[in-house]
């Protein structure tokens, strides 16, 4: 990459040791075969169309230390209210931010590159005018009434409603469904009325979300209220919908007997409107994907993973049950919280766009884009063969592959699951994927008790591993998600034997809750200890499903 290049991407992870994992909008460096790149961070800066506003008299600094131990020439006085758009900034000791503006120069040296406390000052997107907002948006599918207040319009002042023209689209950071058709928005900028006010209520059948995936139906098909032969249901749970129709949808989830539950993006069908649907797989193409973040609880949203009692106001913002938002990425769970990175909301007085949420409050629909895994394992080994010896970090003793990594289950059983799966164990070669740290060993320990249960649950069906753990570098080859649990031992794709996997998923999903994430694809599924709830469907590339025949039964 030479000096001054310029790359759009779609997000980035703090993949630790001065480096980001990156996953460009297009593939574009290399061969042009992949679009996940990790890069070091000194070497690098994250361009922004943000603008810095100084909330208190501070002081510019060459470096991030008290202005105290700066000589005059490395330090700039710079008033309140003082206002600079900025090229791009990266975060720096201290809690200072280092900036680059983007067309001033200070000092006696000129310098564009200064270190900023964070407490002396905010950054506020402005937007590019000629770059779409990138967060929520919602379009008025009618002429319909913002209100102030969660009253119908009829019963209010017209100093508490402004009318919103059909077609108009509201660029928002985040909706709060309160039931009764309801939603409560938060405006990106105060656009509406006299430009006061960034919080509105708007009804949820005359608007829909923006989004960018897309349903389209294949064949003649009926959309249902549950996820059963059509024959089996009353003509109020269901609805026909003709081949080619196209729908917008929020999210989609597996469904039990090869459906996909879904969440239409725009106004409800049939007799009451509903929006939730469950849908036959072959009748049905599904493209596009998106992260989507549910509060599950009233919580406090703070900027580091501590106690919120421990930290200023200033670092910590409420954020109401039933808050949705967008997502563009996530880190592992520190302390009991995650960080979250949202997208096109700004939260809190520093305006910021990360925080960290407390594991028990937050639901994760939808997954990374790009996280479509294609890993296998081996063949099973011959009956009494211990296989090859293996060494863990963090353990003294010699472990054999082919031994069960659990001698005795919570069930009293022999384990069903050996080493050799787990590490993906090549007994021809003597090859396997080695630990990173004993972290990994204890990672395995959880899952594979949790794989025991399923096994059980599922009728004590063969259960075949695709893929267990992962190091980085078969991570990344395997095309798995920057931040899959299964880099930390506690995650297994699996196949249930006789099973399809959406039935697999219907059949966990309650049992699971919010102990980590599940998916499934039409060929395996999922399961991880993340410690908070995350659900996906991993087939939302656009690859068709087969068609139905005629007289199956959906």
């Amino acid at each position: 990459m030479k000096r001054g290049s310029v790359f759009e991407f779609r997000y980035y992870t703090n993949a630790g040791n001065f480096h980001w994992l990156v996953e460009l909008v297009e593939p574009t460096l290399g061969d042009g075969d992949r679009t996940s790149w990790y890069v070091y961070t000194p070497d690098i800066r994250l361009g922004t169309d943000a603008v810095l506003t100084v909330t208190y008299d501070t002081l510019f600094k060459l470096e991030p230390k008290p202005s105290t131990q700066l000589p005059n020439a490395a330090k700039v006085f710079v008033a309140a209210n003082s206002q600079f758009p900025l090229a791009s900034f990266m975060p720096a000791v201290a809690d200072h931010t280092l900036i680059e503006l983007a067309d001033t120069i200070l000092g006696p040296n000129n310098g564009t590159l200064w270190h900023v406390y964070n407490l002396h000052a905010k950054a506020d997107s402005v937007g590019n005018p000629s770059r779409p907002h990138e967060g929520m948006q919602l379009q008025a599918l009618q002429d319909t009434y913002a209100t102030l207040s969660p009253k119908p319009p009829g019963e209010l002042p017209e100093t508490q409603k402004v009318l919103v023209k059909k077609g108009t689209v509201l660029d928002i950071q985040y909706y709060l469904n309160l039931g009764g058709n309801r939603w409560q928005i938060e405006l990106v900028k105060p656009t509406l009325r006299d430009g006061k006010a960034t919080t509105w209520y708007v009804n949820e059948q005359e608007t829909m979300l923006l989004s960018a995936i897309t349903l389209t139906v294949t064949t003649n098909t009926v959309f249902k209220q549950e996820p059963k032969p059509s024959s089996q249901l009353p003509s109020a749970a269901k609805v026909s919908v003709n081949r080619n129709t196209e729908f917008p949808v929020v999210n989609y989830l597996p469904a039990a007997g090869d459906h996909t539950k879904i969440k239409l993006a725009d106004a409800g069908l049939g007799p009451n409107q509903a929006t939730t649907w469950y849908v036959y797989n072959p009748h049905v193409t599904i493209t596009g994907q998106r992260q989507l973040l549910q509060v599950a609880g009233d919580t406090v949203f703070k900027t580091s993973p501590a106690l919120s009692s421990e930290l200023p106001e200033a670092e910590k913002v409420l954020v109401k049950r039933g808050t949705v938002f967008e997502l563009s990425s996530y880190a592992q769970p520190e302390k009991n919280h995650v960080r979250l990175a949202l997208k096109g909301a700004l939260l809190g007085p520093q305006n910021r766009n990360t925080w960290y949420g407390y594991v028990s409050d937050i639901y994760i629909v939808g997954t990374e884009i790009g996280n479509n895994p294609d890993d296998q394992n081996n063949p099973p080994p011959p009956p009494g063969d211990r296989g090859i010896p293996l060494k863990f970090p963090g353990f003294s003793g010699t472990y054999y592959s082919n031994d069960p990594i659990y001698g005795q289950t919570q069930y009293g059983e022999r384990g069903n699951f050996t080493w050799g799966e787990a590490l993906h164990v090549n007994r021809a070669t003597g090859s396997y994927r080695r630990p990173a740290n004993a972290d990994v060993i204890y990672g395995i320990l959880r899952i594979a008790k949790a794989m025991e249960d399923i096994r059980k649950r599922l009728g004590n069906r063969p259960i075949t591993i695709n893929s267990w753990y992962r190091d980085p570098a078969t991570n990344a080859a395997v095309g798995g998600a920057s931040q899959s649990r299964h880099l930390l031992g506690d995650a297994v794709d699996f196949v249930v034997s006789g099973v399809h996997p959406y039935d697999v998923y219907a059949a966990l999903d309650a049992w699971w809750g919010n102990q980590g994430g599940l998916a499934s694809s039409k060929v395996f599924t999922h399961i991880d200890a993340r410690g908070y709830k995350a659900r996906w469907n991993y087939d939302g590339s656009g690859v068709a499903a087969a068609g139905g025949a005629d007289g199956h039964l959906d």
